[in-house]
């Protein structure tokens, strides 16, 4: 059988959004959702939102699993809280931020409900979710290949560090630049910046090129390997 890829994520801290920005926040999210399929996965990828704050998708080219995971939390990282007190922050590490697991294999069972089907890569994206939460971090892949899970597991903590790091608006920058591949004149005049200014959201505090060296290396592995 074909393998897919499958993320199943939830919202960090969820506990804490305010009841005024719960709702933004989710249907922020399944904008994403929306535009990943219509931008990058021709309409053939399929979403599902539960349990109000957590998240599944199923995703036809395991290859691009990897950049839809990293353009979700680009996209929710660029959320700002509520409220005009200036104290509040752009963006809170903890405040707008999803764990995602990948996990890539089988699908036995499609149901209408992406949430309520069945498969190795199901089950490989769930259980990894679960070893997320224990070990405090947000990103993981799983595959079949035990050879090469131990070097995702290794590019997922460095890529993990990057992303923790990206403020509201380096993350508005990389969500154009890796859903749209957008270079750095367009996204400039697109986001009304300087290209100096993008090129230092992308590059300095983005890592744009550490980031695109992890997804060609993803992609690499996951289309050559048996």
């Amino acid at each position: 059988m074909d393998k897919n890829a499958v993320i199943t994520g939830d919202l960090v801290k969820s506990r804490s959004i305010k009841n005024t920005d719960i709702e933004p926040v989710i249907s922020s999210l399944k904008n994403t959702f929306n535009e990943i399929n219509i931008h990058l996965l021709d309409g053939k990828g399929d979403f599902d939102v539960f349990r109000g704050d957590s998240f599944q998708g199923l995703i036809p080219k395991p290859e691009l699993a990897l950049r839809v995971a990293i353009i979700i939390r680009a996209h929710l990282r660029t959320y700002e809280p509520s409220g005009n007190d200036k104290t509040d922050k752009p963006i809170l590490n903890a405040y707008s931020d999803a764990r995602i697991a990948i996990g890539i294999g089988t699908i036995n069972y499609k149901a209408e409900r992406i949430s309520e089907s069945q498969g190795e890569a199901f089950e490989k994206s769930g259980y990894a979710l679960d070893a997320l939460k224990r070990e405090n971090n947000r990103l993981i892949i799983v595959s079949p290949w035990e050879n090469i899970n131990n070097e995702f597991s290794v590019e997922c903590k460095l890529a993990d560090a990057i992303i923790n790091r990206w403020t509201a608006s380096t993350a508005v920058a990389m969500y154009h630049h890796l859903l749209y591949g957008k270079n750095q004149k367009e996204l400039a005049k697109e986001l009304k910046i300087t290209q100096p200014g993008i090129h230092k959201r992308l590059m300095m505090y983005g890592n744009a090129d550490g980031i695109q060296a992890f997804l060609n290396r993803y992609t690499m592995l996951i289309t050559k390997v048996e």
